[in-house]
């Protein structure tokens, strides 16, 4: 019985039963606080809570599932893997016990044909209710029905929620699959017994503290394992034999290399993985370092090793997609329609990882010869973070070998790294605000509806500036908006507040810029700068509605990953392979502005988790969502959950402009824009061709740019990233115009002074921009490998950047020899007139005579300066940077003349 049959004799036979037959959900469960759909009752969860109501009391499907805790047994056992199918039938307070169990026995033994003398059932062992029906309703002998505890059949999907004894179906394949042991029976890790079916008798919620309470119905859930059902109606010894697996298993025996029999594991683990790995991209999924991202990114380049062991050196598990779409196209539509995106997407990841997964091996593999014990934390970092190696997967294959890892240094070093790439906002005042200010009463925040109120000042930091009101109009920064800025008086005495930060424990702080004789226990009138407030909204929703447009013409798998709002524009971060051609950017410009013009009003609503979930709201996995969230609704093309501030029209937004996209780091895009007067302004004053050199002089990254800036003699820009007045910016401008280095030098201590964070963001501005610019290097790089000169297979680069350190040039150097086997990489880093030069050299070039300090010896005087080094790596510096050009055509003379001869 072919695997479609048995899914339409299944849904077929219950639709008999009065069930509604209904579509499995997406393996992006709606709950943003679970990963990946596991079950087949997921999508039905609130309904067993009884915090929702179903139309039908019965309903039957067939699920999609993904699950990463058996990942290691998949290949080496006969039945496990991390994609499957689920076929279930529900009863929402219908049906209960004895039908459930009467329904699969009917269908097991009559519609499906199996033997009852191959059939066992696992109990519950204080479930004498199930036991009795088996032995007296279904007349199963007593001997064949094994009384089971709660680790094998109390089933429930997690540590809390809907729960229940469950009685599970075997099927007996028979002595010669077992293990031999006396007392081998279901439950037993051995092969004979299979379980096929789960029926999950749902009568408890189990709360936080363990408890279990009466749920307000009774219900039923249960889950046939397609695969495994296949395996034994198809008589064949294991699941991967069945006909959803046989044809992509014949397609990687065509393509393997090696034909060995012992490498039968890693043929199965991807043909296991490759299912998966379509159905979640078909699903909208795209590989990332985080979250379902990251489990895809796993699954591939797990795979994409396994490929290596069967000697496979290309590229091929994108071909493989076609398979998987054959097999299961007809049923999942969607694999058949997105087929070439889903295979486009596969080879890009696939080709990122292959280019380092050599080298990267060739590092493991000796630190396992190497004869120690365990791999040090810094070598598993150096592997993650430069190779791209998963720590799973170094674990894996470490494993393999018998070599443990250094776990806990590993975690140190990834601690110590996101504490570099940590997103803006968290200012140093803010953590001073974190340890002073979190014992306080939460402050009651009202301006969503207010710009103005009376308020008591609670607390007064005069150290960091900061105070803490009763209750506060202005909006903190958080959720990728900036915070608010206005004025506290208390009488004719103003303060001026320059940044708002929270929520912490829902503690609200206020950075006050002139905040001497400001008292606790005053009350004062405070109000927000109403006219930044509105651009700030006009902006965040444009990013609603710029979110939106990239979904209607990418796919519902395009999600939000990063965004920065503040009154003179935004950015809007978010996952795509590959860049936006210039059609679809006036296309998506075109498509907001239409919005806009159709005057959508905005809605915002405070609706349960649950309703929000119901309503198909966007949210976004990670997120903590309490049980009340804020919903904004923009007509009928938006939804989405957000604690930002709105406008109430979109006619409000006025107007809207792409001012750049670019990439932000391997499969992450970004677009910045401008919308309302701002935008407005902005064309008057630039022109439609200037809008490429616009950039927002706010967010992350754009802080990243202002640093360049700043080195580059314009550091007023770089004061405005960090708040300063306008009085500070005027003064400092004077100082600029008039040469008067003092008075400039002055400004800058003072402001350090009054900065107490100024250098420590300094020191993560330079993480930040280290790690910005190797992700773009690494995805550019074949740029600068289309335009190097070939000279007898050797590459010969030349590749300028500005403001960069040695260190960071020997770290292109590093990327460089993970993609070039052959090679001479000439790379100059400029400071005004000032360069640093850093030559390297592929090992198989020094056998030939080539020295880099040889090399950079014979050019550090035209550049003004001198250089060493070693014979594969050296470097050089000057004063002269006009005289690169020169200098790398001798290079290029000097290696032709050693490899020419």
């Amino acid at each position: 019985m072919k695997s479609s049959e048995i899914r339409s004799r299944f849904l077929k036979y219950f639709e008999g039963k009065g069930h509604k037959v209904m579509p499995g959900s997406s393996l992006i469960p709606t709950d943003p606080t679970i990963l990946l759909t596991l079950a087949g009752m997921l999508q039905f969860k609130s309904v067993f809570l009884g915090r929702e109501k179903t139309k039908y009391k019965r309903i039957a499907t067939v699920q999609k599932c993904i699950r990463m805790n058996d990942i290691e047994n998949v290949g080496k056992t006969a039945r496990h893997h991390t994609f499957f199918e689920m076929l279930g039938n529900f009863s929402f307070g219908d049906y209960f016990k004895k039908d459930a169990i009467s329904f699969a026995w009917e269908l097991l033994t009559r519609d499906f044909g199996l033997p009852k003398d191959r059939l066992c059932i696992a109990v519950y062992e204080k479930d004498n209710e199930a036991f009795k029906i088996w032995k007296e309703e279904m007349a199963v002998p007593e001997e064949k029905i094994y009384k089971l505890g709660e680790d094998n059949n109390f089933w429930s999907a997690g540590a809390t929620g809907p729960c229940g004894p469950c009685s599970e179906i075997y099927y007996d394949l028979g002595e010669e699959r077992g293990c031999s042991k006396p007392g081998c029976a279901p439950g037993c890790d051995c092969d004979r017994f299979l379980e096929i079916w789960n029926l999950v008798f749902i009568e408890y919620n189990r709360d936080d503290k363990g408890r279990l309470l009466d749920l307000p119905s009774k219900n039923i859930d249960t889950g046939m394992g397609l695969e495994r059902i296949a395996s034994v109606l198809q008589g064949v010894p294991s699941n991967f034999d069945t006909d959803l697996f046989a044809p992509i298993l014949k397609s990687i025996n065509e393509t393997a290399k090696s034909k060995d029999n012992k490498l039968l594991v890693s043929k199965r683990i991807i043909a296991d993985h490759i299912r998966a790995i379509v159905h979640l991209i078909a699903d909208g999924v795209l590989p990332s370092n985080e979250g379902r991202g990251y489990v895809l990114r796993r699954l591939i380049r797990r795979a994409v090793r396994h490929g290596k062991l069967l000697g496979i050196n290309e590229p091929f598990l994108y071909k493989l997609a076609a398979e998987v779409a054959e097999v299961s196209g007809d049923f999942y539509t969607e694999t058949k329609k997105q087929i070439i995106s889903i295979s486009g997407v596969i080879k890009t990841e696939e080709e990122h990882f292959r280019n380092t997964l050599h080298q990267g091996l060739e590092v493991l593999n000796r630190l396992i010869k190497s004869g120690e014990k365990t791999i040090p934390g810094k070598e598993i970092f150096l592997l993650h973070d430069t190779y791209g190696f998963p720590v799973e997967l170094t674990r894996e294959i470490a494993l393999e070998s018998g070599i443990a890892l250094d776990e806990q240094s590993f975690n140190l070093l990834m601690e110590e790294q996101k504490k570099h790439s940590r997103a803006f906002g968290i200012a140093a005042e803010v953590k001073h605000f974190m340890e002073k200010f979190s014992k306080l009463q939460p402050t009651k925040f009202i301006g969503y509806n207010y710009c103005t109120t009376d308020a008591k000042v609670i607390s007064v930091d005069e150290e960091d500036r900061l105070a803490v009101l009763e209750k506060t109009v202005f909006y903190p920064e958080s959720g990728g908006q900036v915070g608010d800025t206005g004025r506290l008086c208390l009488g004719k005495k103003e303060f001026t507040v320059i940044g708002t930060y929270g929520q912490i424990k829902g503690v609200i702080a206020h950075k006050i810029k002139n905040i001497k004789g400001l008292e606790p226990n005053t009350t004062v009138k405070a109000m927000v700068d109403a006219d930044k407030r509105r651009a700030s909204s006009v902006h965040h929703t444009a990013t609603h509605l710029l979110h939106a447009t990239l979904r209607e013409l990418y796919g519902e798998g395009l999600r939000q990953s990063g965004s920065f709002v503040s009154p003179e524009g935004f950015r809007f971060d978010f996952n795509h392979f590959g860049s936006i051609s210039k059609e679809d950017l006036e296309r998506i410009e075109r498509r907001v502005n239409e919005l806009i013009k159709q005057k959508l009003k905005v809605e915002i609503s405070e609706v349960s988790f649950e309703e929000a979930k119901k309503k198909g709201a966007l949210m976004f996995f990670g997120e903590k969502y309490g049980d009340k969230v804020r919903m904004i609704k923009i007509g009928n093309f938006s939804l989405e959950l957000c604690g930002g501030t709105h406008v109430k029209n979109t006619s409000d937004i006025a107007f809207f402009k792409i001012t750049s996209e670019s990439s932000v780091s391997y499969g992450i895009r970004r677009i910045e824009a401008k919308a309302g007067e701002v935008a407005k302004q902005n064309i008057l004053r630039q022109g439609n061709d200037e809008w490429e050199k616009n950039k927002s002089m706010f967010g992350r990254y754009e802080a990243l740019e202002l640093k360049k800036e700043f080195l580059e003699g314009k550091p007023e820009t770089y004061y405005q990233f960090f708040r300063v007045t306008s009085d500070e910016i005027e003064s400092l401008g004077k100082a600029l115009t008039q040469g008067n280095i003092f008075l400039i030098n002055r400004m800058l201590e003072d402001f350090k002074k009054k900065n107490a964070g100024l250098a420590e963001r300094i020191r993560e501005l330079d993480g930040e921009l280290e790690v910005r610019n190797l992700a773009a290097i690494s995805e550019n790089l074949n740029n600068y490998i289309k335009t190097s000169i070939d000279v007898n297979g050797t590459k010969i680069l030349h590749c300028e950047f500005k403001h960069y350190t040695s260190e960071m040039l020997r770290k292109i150097s590093d990327i460089v020899k993970s993609k070039i086997n052959s090679y001479v990489a000439a790379l100059f880093s400029i400071q005004g007139n000032r360069v640093i030069l850093i030559l390297s050299i592929s090992q198989d070039l020094l056998a030939k005579g080539l020295d880099a300090v040889e090399l950079v010896r014979s050019v550090a005087e035209l550049l003004g300066g001198g250089g060493g080094g070693k014979k594969n790596i050296a470097e050089a510096g000057g004063k002269d940077s006009s005289k690169i050009p020169l200098v790398f055509d001798l290079i290029v003379e000097s290696v032709k003349a050693k490899l020419c001869g």
